[in-house]
């Protein structure tokens, strides 16, 4: 099987960050501590610690990258919490076993918190803390879309940790340091001397740098005294491997052998194919061990049908099965009773936020009704029915999926946000597909911004067997770690037209219903989403073609990219003739 090697530069994905008031942070941290204390049965939230514990890392990852002093106070803190989550207690007190300390500065009244973090001195402290007013997050992607869970890196840790040496934990920020805290735990918990530090990787994304401090590098050299072992802690690695070839080279330069550098990642990589600057001779000079992910599935979990499986259930023949980057697929699988699909949906905010938007879309009559199965796990109900195809559009069903849209564009508004990115993914995809610039610049007016719905692609919907259509899979794409993200609702709207194939009375059918049913006329604006949308898809195309060993799913990808090619022709002559490109 050929690829083109163009799909990987392709323009995909975004980068996630938003600013978010840092006394929420801090807020709901301090709620999470307080249903720590309850006892059982009597309120306390299930999944309480691994929420507070991955709260906690993105508090501390937040407060080090602003360098500030309350960040050790956050580290001991998520450090408790992993012990607690490691060593499955099942009270509300933190406690670090005797003599099992990390390399952070333990105050008094952090002693305190460790122990009874629901007392008035633990949540002073944490109220105290010098927050920044408003602060950038992202979601930590392996706990937000992969099913990482942290006792991934527990087990991993425990089944390493045969060697007596002590080990230095790397965190690389952000979901790094969480992954640091819990693997030092997990040796703690063997009897392991284990301290930890985070680092954050600096420049493009392909050729990312560490620079160690002062403070960082006493810390490697005393390390390196006592004969330590470094592990470096992150997800991934992803297309590059920058982030854990940066770290470990900067130990290396600071005088760590390379023997004594262990990566610890979510997923064994073809060095061959990282796209880091000499990627492949960087990471084999290094030791790499993956952890085991999706094994913290619910109790009533039964046959897997990720990764593209579920349309064996679905199509009788694979020859009408849409395509799909299987790779990239949220992990699902079925009840033990076939009556559930249970889908990884997120952990922490991530997910608190997934399960709630699927709530709006049941109670709107859209979507089935989702249940929290824990771990990050939504189920919904397995519907009788079938996937719908271009080929089954209607009036009825022009009318839903306007319905729909206008339902959104109400529900789930979002600031005013930027269309740079969106704007540079056109211009960069463009070029890349074309061999040329795009001719002119692209204007997104943005009169309507909701967190989309991004999949509005035929096989989304389900025919039911009563005859209702339901849109499955809406909680979670449009904030998910692909473009667009939060933008104007004419996103959906030219995913409809685009997907669906709508002929012109089609479309002016569609758009009229919409217009009644929100009171917006998004006619002008649209013509630069259709422009937009046909990009970003195309470019979805094309890399997740290059990327998988399938030559199937090459093939309907490689459709997918031509189709996509053709509605971005039709589409430059009303976007420049409309002003969409100025």
């Amino acid at each position: 099987m050929t690829t083109d090697s163009s799909g990987y530069s392709m323009y995909v994905f975004r980068s996630g960050r938003r600013d978010v008031p840092g006394q929420r942070l801090v807020a709901e941290l301090a709620d999470d501590l307080r249903a720590l204390d309850a006892p059982a049965g009597a309120g306390r939230r299930p999944g309480v610690v691994l929420r507070a514990l991955i709260r906690a890392g993105e508090l501390e990852s937040i407060l080090t990258d602003a360098g500030a002093g309350s960040a050790s106070l956050l580290a001991e803190l998520t450090d408790d919490l992993a012990a607690v989550l490691v060593g499955g207690a099942g009270a509300g007190a933190l406690a670090i076993p005797d003599g099992q300390t990390s390399d952070h500065g333990r105050s008094d009244v952090l002693r305190r918190t460790a122990r009874r973090p629901t007392t008035p001195e633990a949540l002073a402290a944490l109220a105290a803390i010098d927050v920044p007013a408003a602060v950038p997050t992202s979601p930590p992607e392996g706990f937000s879309f992969y099913a990482l869970h942290p006792l991934d890196f527990a087990r991993l840790a425990e089944r390493l940790a045969s060697p007596p040496a002590p080990v230095r934990v790397v965190g690389i920020r952000s979901i790094g340091t969480t992954l640091s805290a819990v693997t030092a735990a997990a040796l703690r918990r063997q009897g392991i001397r284990a301290g930890r530090i985070t680092v954050r990787p600096a420049g493009h994304p392909y050729d990312r740098r560490v620079e160690l401090g002062a403070r960082e590098l006493g810390w490697v050299q005393d390390g390196i005294a006592e004969g330590a072992q470094f592990w470096v802690a992150d997800e991934g690695p992803g297309f590059s491997g920058s982030s854990f070839l940066s770290t470990g080279d900067a130990l290396a330069g600071a005088g760590v052998p390379r023997g004594n550098i262990v990566f610890l990642g979510s997923r064994a990589p073809d060095p061959d194919a990282l796209v880091a600057p000499d990627g492949a001779r960087r990471w084999r000079s290094f030791r790499t061990e993956r952890a085991e992910c999706g094994t913290q599935l619910p109790g009533d979990a039964g046959e897997f049908i990720g990764g593209g499986a579920w349309r064996r259930r679905l199509y009788e023949e694979e020859s009408r099965w849409p395509p799909s980057w299987t790779s990239m697929e949220r992990l699902k699988c079925l009840s033990r009773d076939g009556s559930r699909i249970l889908k990884f949906e997120g952990m922490g905010r991530y997910g608190a936020e997934c399960l709630e938007r699927a709530r709006g879309v049941f109670r709107a009559g859209f979507g089935p009704e989702p249940r929290d199965e824990g771990q990050g796990f939504l189920s919904y109900p397995w519907l009788p029915g079938r996937p719908l195809q271009a080929g089954d559009l209607s009036d009825a069903v022009l009318e839903r999926l306007a319905d729909y849209c206008a339902f959104r564009a109400s529900a789930f508004p979002v600031p005013t946000p930027a269309t740079d990115e969106i704007i540079t993914m056109a211009r960069t995809n463009f070029s890349l597909e074309m061999g040329n610039e795009l001719p002119g610049e692209l204007h997104l007016e943005i009169a309507r911004p909701v967190l989309v719905d991004g999949k509005m692609d035929p096989h989304e919907w389900l025919g039911s067997a009563s005859g209702e259509l339901f849109k499955v899979d809406a909680s979670g794409h449009g904030d998910d770690h692909f473009l667009p993200g939060p933008t104007d609702i004419a996103w959906d709207l030219a995913g409809a037209i685009i997907e669906w194939r709508m002929a012109p009375g089609a479309r002016r059918a569609f758009l009229e219903r919409y217009r009644r049913r929100s009171g917006d006329d998004p006619e002008r604006r649209l013509p630069a989403y259709l422009l937009a949308y046909a990009l970003l898809r195309l470019g979805y195309a094309a890399m997740a073609a290059a990327s998988l060993q399938d030559d199937g799913e090459a093939r309907r990808l490689a459709a997918a990219r031509h189709r996509y090619r053709a509605a971005l022709i039709d589409g430059l002559g009303t976007a420049a003739s409309s002003g969409a490109l100025g």
